[in-house]
């Protein structure tokens, strides 16, 4: 389908409830399933200092039981809810917002939306069951500890931004989470869970007019925003050199830098340069590192967007004798970025990558209501693909060499690697 006549199918409409809380709805007929999403504003930078892991113990409780006007719901009875409507519901938490999101059958739709209302609306957020979840939670912070190849990022976003919220782990950590009390997060609830922070979104078969009736009853009872909730920029801290023994087969490689945030002029240009370094089996840092020198199975870029800052990073995974081979390569990776650029077929490639990737996600209707609200949430409106597309196709070859000479410094990067323990112990 040429994409002119693709446009036309990604027409979103947004209504506003009588509590003034934005709706987004993105009607495909030709399916027979929806996807719904609720928005909110409360993520890990809003929460107090001292508090890490609240957005998200917040998040995991409200699954936990509801206690609303006119029903009552145990943790067992949502689940069951949810089973006997053949639905998947879930949630999660980011540095920037928390999502509850369901996808179901259409024309199960109205009971979703009673339920999923009631989880935002009226969680129990009881002691008791805080006492529960910081045993589970406990044990999700393990796995992640488990996990070096994902514990390595919390680390890298900890010496990037210090003591500023978003270098705390969207988990938490396990002194913080038992220092939580319930009324910490009945208190973060009421103060960030209000109709100024909250955007609902769904894509699919959609009576449009039935879902608002449907959304504006599950909503009435949220309570209306009353406090300017300011958030700070973190400050990048200067480059480190860091190496932690871990107990691990495979050494741990992570080289990370700040970037201009999504709201910047620069995303576009951002976003090819990662593709051009470490997304893809044509990526610089796989066609050296993996292709033709056989270092690492697992080596790839990550760029990462908040709305005022960002985070560019390289990651591989390879035997700890090979730390320092790696280390060069991608200081020589970098090097040529910053003195030669980018080649024009280089460019033209991560553009069609991008493109493509674009495009195909509009097949997806859980990817078509994630563009919805978070481009509600950090820009005000829907997030267009196809304007995001045409920015991307409109960076040339001297605005992105330009981007790698202000970036791709070796010097500016932080160096992190967690070393096996059983051949080495010392940093």
């Amino acid at each position: 389908m040429p994409e002119h006549m693709s446009r036309s199918l990604f027409a979103p409409q947004k209504h506003l409830l009588e509590n003034t809380v934005p709706v987004v709805i993105d009607r495909v007929s030709s399916v027979d399933s929806v996807a719904v999403g609720v928005w909110v504003r409360a993520g890990t930078r809003d929460e107090p200092r001292g508090k890490s892991g609240l957005a998200h113990m917040v998040e995991h409780m409200s699954f936990r039981g509801t206690n609303g006007p006119s029903v009552r719901r145990s943790s067992r009875a949502i689940a069951r809810e949810f089973d006997n409507l053949g639905a998947y519901a879930n949630a999660y938490t980011t540095k920037e917002e928390t999502v509850y999101y369901v996808r179901c059958l259409r024309d199960h739709l109205p009971k979703v939306v009673g339920l999923l209302s009631d989880i935002l609306v009226h969680p129990s957020l009881t002691a008791d069951d805080l006492a529960k979840e910081r045993d589970v939670i406990a044990e999700e912070i393990r796995s992640y500890e488990d996990e070096a190849e994902e514990y390595i990022f919390d680390l890298a976003e900890q010496y990037l931004f210090g003591s500023h919220p978003f270098g705390m782990p969207i988990v938490g950590t396990l002194k913080s989470v038992q220092s939580l009390r319930a009324g910490d997060v009945r208190t973060f609830h009421r103060d960030r869970y209000t109709t100024d922070s909250v955007v609902v979104t769904v894509a699919g078969n959609v009576d449009v007019d039935r879902f608002l009736d449907q959304v504006q009853g599950g909503l009435r009872d949220l309570p209306v925003g009353q406090h300017v909730h300011r958030r700070r920029k973190p400050l990048a801290r200067p480059p480190q050199e860091i190496r932690l023994p871990w107990q691990s087969q495979q050494a741990h490689l992570l080289w990370h830098r700040s970037t201009p945030g999504y709201r910047s002029a620069s995303r576009a240009a951002l976003t090819l340069l990662n593709v051009i370094l470490g997304e893809g089996m044509s990526s610089r840092l796989n066609a050296r590192v993996r292709e033709s020198h056989s270092i690492a199975y697992s080596v790839y870029s990550q760029l990462q967007l908040f709305t005022d800052v960002g985070m560019l990073a390289m990651y591989a995974g390879m035997d700890e004798r090979n730390i320092g081979r790696t280390e060069r390569m991608f200081d020589q990776e970098l090097v040529k970025l910053k003195n030669y650029g980018v080649r024009p077929a280089e460019l033209r490639r991560a553009k069609e990558q991008v493109r493509s990737s674009r495009l195909m996600s509009l097949e997806s209707l859980s990817s078509r209501m994630s563009l919805l609200g978070k481009g509600m949430l950090d820009e005000g409106r829907p997030e267009d693909p196809f304007r995001a597309i045409d920015e991307v196709l409109a960076v040339s070859v001297d605005e992105l060499n330009c981007l790698c000479s202000e970036l791709c410094d070796p010097t500016t990067w932080h160096r992190l690697a967690l070393v096996p323990t059983d051949r080495n112990t010392t940093g």
